[in-house]
């Protein structure tokens, strides 16, 4: 089996067409019958009755086609469709007519629709073969440091899947590791493995003509896609090895760099039983990346930090993203964030928090950031600090992709605050700077007072599921 993605879609139709057709049959229909004669030249009549179930096929075909998987079967034959009428000796190059071409195929000459899995086998094997018969399957392949999986496999659409190393027949360096690479040990002790277990391995497979090159541009692209998506859908240490596979046909592996999407910092990313199809959901609705602007130069952020190897450097990267989001040069950031990433009761708690991450963040520029100075910063610490500062970075990032928020989140940020029920007491921290340095500076030293008054208008407000808590994982926006 060269495409399994080819393969289970037919393979969901046909069980489904089976069962309708089935049903027409209980509740009465009947098949036609042709009466052949199929004696000898000059012996006896011999007459035999051969069913017409493509007859019956085609009179409920109007309602086959309508069935839940048959758009999924059509899409998955595709360009296949042409290719595939052609051997049953019809012209064409829709992917409906295949497909009943096909269904004709599975129950030719059967008085029945029991589905019939071998027949099924075997005409998939005609359908792959005349779709293949001038290509052959390339792949490519990266382990995945820090991911940790419960399944076997996730299969991710258009040819991705993510695999466990051991369920595949891929190089021994790709699935248990190099032992000699440092950061393919640091993934390794991120998502708990031992020596002993296997690397989850993203694949991506391709069929190509003979005299076509390897799909080695699609795939550094694909496999950065994918990365970027899991970040960006759940915290957790991950990033793709410096070195992937690649192979034609049943060939040898061969090895080949990748550009560096750094460490698989702190605790391993998790994928839990019955998350794949949330995770094939997502994906799409962030595939669409602006390509400039502060939104795409935020992004850009994002992934830096995701991929550094310490956490106060990721904090830089972390806060740099926000300002550009929703803070332009001025000094509220922590404001801003507060009103657009927490319920009205937190908000207070999520601007202090902020602004102790600004402050820890100035603690290390001045070369602070021992255990003396560090409580300048507060009492929490920095791995919390900078989990928090990802946490609302992710939720901001995620509800611009999937359109929950416009992309100017400033001027968003700026009408809540205006239109807060209550007079809001604001406090910010100063970032400005005078002969104290930060690390001798307590951040209570700096703390400001503003108020703003009611607007008459009430704010308006995002979606159900723009409203729902940070901390629900069925939703991937922030609370506005």
């Amino acid at each position: 089996m060269r495409n399994r993605g080819l393969h289970d879609a037919l393979r969901a139709f046909a069980l489904e067409a089976a069962a309708m057709l089935s049903d027409e049959l209980a509740t009465g229909a009947e098949i036609d019958f042709d009466l052949e004669d199929q004696s000898s030249r000059g012996g006896p009549p011999l007459y035999h009755y051969r069913p017409l179930a493509g007859r019956f096929i085609a009179d409920r075909w109007i309602a086959l086609r309508f069935l839940p998987s048959a758009a999924e079967a059509c899409a998955a034959l595709d360009h296949g469709a042409a290719a595939y009428l052609r051997l049953s000796g019809l012209r064409g190059a829709e992917a409906e007519p295949a497909l009943q071409a096909m269904l004709e195929r599975l129950y030719e000459d059967m008085s029945d629709f029991a589905f019939p899995e071998e027949r099924f086998e075997r005409v998939y094997a005609e359908v792959e073969g005349t779709l293949y018969e001038r290509s052959q399957s390339a792949t490519v392949l990266v382990p995945v440091h820090g991911l940790e999986m419960h399944g076997a496999r996730v299969e991710l659409g258009d040819g991705l899947c993510l695999i466990r190393g051991d369920q595949t027949d891929a190089p021994d360096e790709a699935v248990w590791g190099d032992p000699a690479d440092p950061v393919a040990e640091r993934g390794a002790q991120a998502a708990g493995h031992g020596p002993g277990s296997p690397n989850a391995l993203l694949v991506l497979d391709r069929d190509v003509a003979p005299d076509d090159p390897m799909p080695l541009a699609d795939a550094r692209s694909e496999f950065r896609r994918l990365l970027f998506g899991m970040r960006l859908f759940k915290p957790g240490g991950i990033a793709l090895a410096a070195v992937a596979w690649r192979r034609t046909g049943d060939g040898r592996w061969q090895p080949f760099e990748l550009e560096s999407t750094g460490d698989a910092r702190g605790v391993p990313w998790i994928l839990v039983e019955g998350e794949e199809a949330e995770l094939g959901e997502f994906l799409p609705a962030v595939s669409q990346v602006p390509t400039g602007g502060p939104v795409a130069w935020a992004l850009a952020r994002f992934q830096m930090g995701c991929g550094r190897r310490l956490e106060l450097e990721a904090l830089s990267d972390y806060l740099m993203a926000l300002r550009a989001l929703i803070d332009e040069g001025g000094s509220s950031l922590a404001l801003r964030v507060a009103v657009l990433c927490a319920e009205e009761h937190e908000r207070r708690q999520v601007q202090r928090r902020i602004e102790l991450a600004q402050a820890l963040e100035q603690l290390v520029i001045d070369d602070g950031a021992g255990d003396a100075s560090m409580g300048q910063a507060g009492t929490e610490s920095p791995h919390t600090l900078v989990g928090e500062t990802e946490r609302h970075l992710r939720a901001l990032l995620r509800d611009v992709l999937c359109g929950y928020l416009a992309s100017d989140l400033r001027r968003v940020a700026d009408e809540l605050l205006l239109d807060q029920p209550e007079p809001f007491e604001i406090h910010a921290a100063s970032l400005k700077r005078g002969p104290v340095t930060a690390a001798a500076r307590p951040v209570e030293d700096t703390v400001r007072t503003a108020r703003f008054e009611r607007a008459d208008a009430s704010p308006e407000v995002a979606d159900d599921e723009g409203q729902l808590g940070l901390d629900d994982p069925e939703c991937w926006s922030a609370p506005v």
